[in-house]
């Protein structure tokens, strides 16, 4: 999923994609939460970095989860620096 997008995951999954079509910007994951402020499960300690876009290849890492994602949870991530929208991304899991 494009780090300032957000997206949809499925439920049982252990890692998640990330691209980075900026090439001026590196992107830093400093929070993964919920609606009640309680981080991913899995979500991992050390911030992901999605490095910017270089050569004409997207940018990309997998942040990898060491739980499985739940069905039927939502959250939202914020960015270091901020995206470019008004609000912050979101990762939806199905």
């Amino acid at each position: 999923m494009n780090v300032c997008d957000g997206g949809t995951i499925s439920g049982g999954v252990t890692s998640i994609p990330f691209t980075n079509t900026s090439t001026t910007t590196s992107y830093t994951i400093t929070s993964c939460k919920d609606s009640n402020g309680n981080t991913m499960p899995g979500w991992p300690s050390t911030n992901p970095v999605i490095p910017m876009a270089s050569g004409g290849v997207n940018g990309s890492h997998t942040v990898v989860l060491s739980v499985a994602a739940i069905s039927g949870k939502e959250y939202t991530y914020i960015t270091s620096p901020l995206c470019p929208q008004a609000t912050n991304p979101k990762i939806r899991v199905s």
